[in-house]
């Protein structure tokens, strides 16, 4: 039996359109221990559309003292797109 991918090397594969190694690492911790649990197993659709959204803030804020980072738009937008489908693996 094959080893599963750990999350943080399948979102860091996911998200290689990032140049920040620091970006990505943050995005995976969070999204590993935040967001992908909720959308994962969200029984609702109202659940699941608020931890999306939830997430869709975090990767289009601006940067901040803890987050040293920001993406545009396009970048969050595909962020997005990518975390999700992977949260739905």
């Amino acid at each position: 039996m094959a080893e599963k991918v750990p999350i943080w090397e399948r979102v860091a594969d996911a998200l290689y359109f990032i140049e920040s190694p620091v970006a990505i690492a943050q995005i995976a911790s969070r999204f590993e221990a935040a967001y992908a649990p909720v959308i994962a197993t969200a029984t609702t659709d109202t659940v699941r559309a608020k931890a999306i959204d939830a997430l869709w803030h975090y990767l289009s804020a601006g940067g901040t003292p803890r987050k040293h980072w920001a993406l545009t738009k396009e970048e969050a937008l595909r962020a997005l797109d990518a975390l999700v489908n992977l949260a739905e693996e």
